[in-house]
């Protein structure tokens, strides 16, 4: 499990989501085993890592997906720290300055305890790093926050720069609760951070071998980091170990596989964020520029049917006590020609994750409701 989940790690959004990529991948084992590597063998650790975005990956790789992401001096703003540029100047810090500092107090924070809840997390690490202010700078830290009608200022800048502070090793999700997240000290998960620079040629060397032919525009989009960060890391990577192909590059290592593998035939069903959905390749899993405005939203991305390598639709899911209803929207005749696979594949996936298929229903792309309420999160 671990080799599968380290090969360009697993985001995990909506939670639950890295547990269906191991059910494409894994045979053999169920979501409470999965579970149970992460949380209780502690040899998958979780983090805030590429785009910003929790993803799980194996505690010993966390170099490669944490430290590798640190971006040099004027090489920020990230996608996700962009937000809180405008609010600099009112809080009367400079960005460095700031994520110093907020990557001190989570530390500090952490240190001795765990935190169930992230916005109970933003408020502990901003009460502590207040402690250490006085007069107008602590004022602006507390006053009304213009991101949310519930949080001060200071705790929207330790929620923007906490994702920072976990490429320094200051954070880790802990153990789940239910429908809450725990948030953890890096030592508590037996996670330790190796050399940047070995860490980053490795985390660009495992995307090109992921999602070869590639380029760096596409290594950037993925990371979510600047372009400067972005043409600094890909320049990693010796011109010995890749070779071209058009505009694109793969390994060299892997230019053998190229045309010899097996074609991807069958049905899948991938969740949403899957990591082959991640590829650069979206005209070729979906031609139809309108359906992969369905398939790869702003928020709220659904499951993919994928038959023989292309996908045919999508899915959404919801809990119901001990079974799960899935909804299948087929994107042509495609869907209804394999129909059977399908359920063969809805049933494995509701074993997989520990109950009974209760109803699965389909329907055409043209009929497909936006959203099924609750339809997002596994079964618990």
């Amino acid at each position: 499990m671990n080799a599968a989940v380290g090969t360009i790690g697993m985001q995990n959004t909506p939670p639950g989501a890295w547990e269906q990529a191991v059910f494409n991948r894994v045979s053999g084992v169920t979501a409470a085993d999965a579970r149970a590597v992460l949380e209780e063998k502690k040899t998958l650790v979780q983090a805030w890592s590429f785009r910003g975005a929790p993803v799980v990956f194996p505690t010993a790789n966390a170099s490669i997906f944490l430290t590798a992401l640190e971006a040099d001096p004027g090489e920020e703003p990230w996608i996700y720290t962009a937000g809180l540029m405008p609010s600099l100047e009112t809080l009367g810090f400079g960005y460095d300055d700031l994520r110093q500092r907020v990557t001190e107090a989570t530390e500090s924070t952490l240190r001795a305890q765990t935190i169930a809840g992230k916005s109970q997390l933003d408020a502990a690490v901003a009460d502590h790093l207040a402690a250490s202010l006085s007069g107008d700078l602590l004022r602006r830290w507390q006053s009304p926050s213009p991101y949310g009608a519930r949080q001060t200022l200071g705790q929207a800048a330790v929620s923007f720069m906490l994702r920072p502070a976990s490429f320094t090793g200051q954070v880790v999700f802990g153990r789940r609760d239910g429908q809450i997240p725990a948030f953890t000290s890096p030592a508590h998960w037996g996670v330790t951070l190796s050399a940047q620079r070995d860490a980053a040629h490795e985390l660009v060397r495992r995307f090109v071998h992921a999602y070869g032919p590639t380029n760096r525009q596409a290594f950037t989009k993925w990371l979510g980091c600047s372009t400067a960060q972005g043409r600094r890391l890909w320049s990693l990577l010796p011109a010995a170990e890749i070779t071209p192909i058009g505009q694109d590059v793969v390994l060299t290592a892997d230019v053998p596989a190229f045309g010899e593998g097996p074609a991807l035939t069958g049905v899948r069903l991938l969740g949403a964020h899957d990591p082959f959905l991640d590829a650069n390749g979206r005209d070729l899993l979906l031609p139809d520029k309108t359906l992969q405005k369905k398939v790869w939203r702003l928020v709220g991305n659904p499951g993919v049917i994928l038959v023989d390598g292309r996908i045919a639709g999508i899915w959404r899911q919801r809990a119901q006590k001990n079974t799960l209803a899935i909804m299948v929207t087929g994107f042509g005749p495609v869907v209804r020609a394999r129909r059977a696979e399908i359920v063969r594949e809805a049933e494995k996936y509701a074993a997989f994750c520990g109950v009974d298929l209760g109803t699965l229903a389909f329907s055409d792309e043209r009929a497909c409701p936006t959203r099924i309420p609750g339809a997002d999160s596994l079964p618990s």
